[in-house]
């Protein structure tokens, strides 16, 4: 068995939506919500004193303006709260589009700072290469040198150390 909301009188329909509102955490959008399931409570739902509450619960920074704005504007509460709810989400948007932007910008640099250090990893690996195939002619030309010719070890004369000098001076000498 089913009970028609038509048996309930507006005034208790009314006081329930504002218990819902009130105690109960009605959002905005549970009264949208509720809006369309009949026009009475469609009619009820759009009451001021019901957008009222959610626009001081929801906004309450501007909610003393808003009496007064509502009064000399004449225009409903909930139009108001709409309009409020625009603003803020698209003050929210905003913020979130400055946040993407900042780590987008974030990326860049850090994607530039990468290519750096890879081209001087690469300028490294270069200089490496290069270094090692010159210690390994160096190494074949000792070999080659010391396998074909007689070396000889000779020592000119013993100095005074020179600053960061060496000291003993060696000649070599190939034949």
């Amino acid at each position: 068995m089913s009970i028609s909301n038509s048996f309930l009188p507006d005034e208790l329909w009314r006081r329930i939506l504002e218990i819902g509102i009130k105690t109960s955490g009605f959002r905005y959008k549970d009264l949208c919500s509720i809006s369309i399931s009949c026009r009475r409570l469609h009619r009820l739902s759009n009451e001021n004193s019901l957008w009222s509450h959610l626009l001081s619960s929801d906004f309450p920074s501007s909610s003393s303006s808003s009496s007064s704005s509502s009064s000399t504007t004449k225009s409903s509460t909930k139009t108001l709260y709409r309009e409020r709810f625009e603003r803020d989400r698209e003050k929210k948007l905003a913020v979130n589009r400055r946040i993407v932007l900042r780590k987008e910008s974030q990326i860049v640099e850090h994607s530039r700072k990468i290519r750096e250090i890879e081209t001087r990893l690469a300028d490294e690996n270069h200089k490496l290469k290069t270094t090692v195939s010159e210690l390994s002619h160096l190494r074949l030309l000792r070999v080659q040198t010391t396998s074909s010719s007689s070396c000889r070890l000779g020592t000119w004369e013993s100095s005074p150390l020179p600053l960061g000098g060496v000291p003993l001076q060696v000649r070599l000498e190939i034949t």
